[in-house]
């Protein structure tokens, strides 16, 4: 008798599997799922929210559709959008919060609390800067699936290559309200019909105040993670030839003998990687080392400089006050800040090129 339950649940599951699918998609036909949202202040009052969405088409296809409103309180907001669509409106698969410049500028902590407040939101969530006005960057079709997605993927394909850093609304959160480091996110441009990161914008609380180029990024991502790999960097050595160094590992520590003190802070970064072209057809032992150590030295002198900046804009995207905060017990916000312009910091590299291609 056992058995024969049994063999009757297997052959009746995938009755109940295709029965689960098809309440799924008629779910999904009933509501409008929102996939991004930007945010704009078009005064210093009211907000201007632009919301994503995809509409499936019978042949299988998405197109990209947006609803845009303008109201003091968010809330206010989803009612009149909601007022606009012909299905509800549902944040559960939210993927991406934008804002404008202008208005990571002003700030952007309350528009972020209301992603906070809504338990259907998750908190991994990207955020990202937009360069350029959401209404217009956002009402066109950047590829196959619907903007919000599109974005989303954007920001992830970059992470996982090591070309940016991660951040979400969760990491976002931390280093806002943390002691001793400062948050950072991308920025986004629309540039020749196609959506772009185009550089990393430093925040001073929650103000955007400053931003890393892309040539930047790789150094920025080195001396952020501790452990990291990244895909490729492009060295031009000093004879004017060009090499791509892929498959990179990098390894990155601090030497913080003495914290909350005014000695130096050294950050010592150990790189592993490959060659895998070379624009002179092949390299020799000879011009390998020489790589490595041009490499070392760009490595150095770069982060050093960007560095300096943060001390000199009084921002640290790096944690390095988070550092010195975990190897004491002196630990002081207040003195930090004024310790932070005057130390001396330096950048340590030490460059492995384990494979080269064909070898002379």
């Amino acid at each position: 008798m056992k058995k024969l339950k049994k063999m009757v649940q297997i052959i009746l599951l995938p009755v109940f599997l295709t029965g689960c699918m098809n309440i799924d998609q008629h779910i999904l036909d009933d509501v409008q799922l929102v996939t991004g949202a930007a945010y704009k202040y078009v005064d210093d009052d009211t907000i201007e929210l632009t919301a994503v969405f995809p509409n499936y088409q019978p042949d299988g296809s998405v197109k990209n559709e947006t609803l845009t409103t303008t109201a003091i309180l968010n809330k206010e907001n989803r009612d009149k959008q909601s007022l606009q669509s012909d299905k509800p409106m549902v944040s559960g698969k939210l993927e991406v919060a934008l804002y404008d410049r202008e208005t990571a500028e002003k700030g952007i902590i309350e528009l972020m609390d209301t992603l906070s407040r809504d338990p259907s939101i998750g908190a991994n969530v990207y955020l990202a800067i937009l360069d350029g006005n959401p209404k217009e960057v956002l009402s066109k079709q950047y590829g196959n699936i619907d903007n919000g997605i599109f974005l989303s993927n954007l920001i992830e394909q970059n992470v996982e290559t090591g070309l940016i850093h991660k951040t979400n609304l969760h990491i976002f959160k931390y280093k806002l309200y943390a002691e001793g480091i400062d948050p950072m996110l991308p920025i986004i441009e629309q540039k020749e019909g196609k959506l772009n990161i185009k550089a990393i914008g430093l925040f001073e609380d929650d103000k955007l105040v400053d931003q890393i180029e892309q040539e930047k990024f790789f150094f920025l991502t080195l001396l952020l993670e501790p452990k990291g790999q990244k895909d490729a960097y492009a060295i031009k050595t000093k004879e004017g030839r060009k090499a791509s160094i892929e498959n990179i590992k990098s390894v990155r520590k601090y030497d913080i003998p003495k914290p909350m003190t005014s000695s130096e802070i050294k950050i010592n970064i150990n790189i592993k990687a490959i060659i895998r072209e070379y624009s002179n057809g092949t390299v020799n032992k000879e011009k390998i080392k020489k790589i490595e150590n041009e490499l070392k030295e760009e490595i150095e002198k770069k982060s050093e400089e960007m560095i300096r900046e943060f001390q000199e804009k009084g921002i640290d995207p790096l944690g390095i006050g988070e550092e010195v905060r975990t190897r004491t017990r002196k630990w002081d916000q207040k003195k930090w800040k004024e310790l932070y312009p005057e130390i001396k910091i330096t950048v340590q590299a030490k460059v492995k090129i384990l494979e080269a291609g064909v070898i002379e």
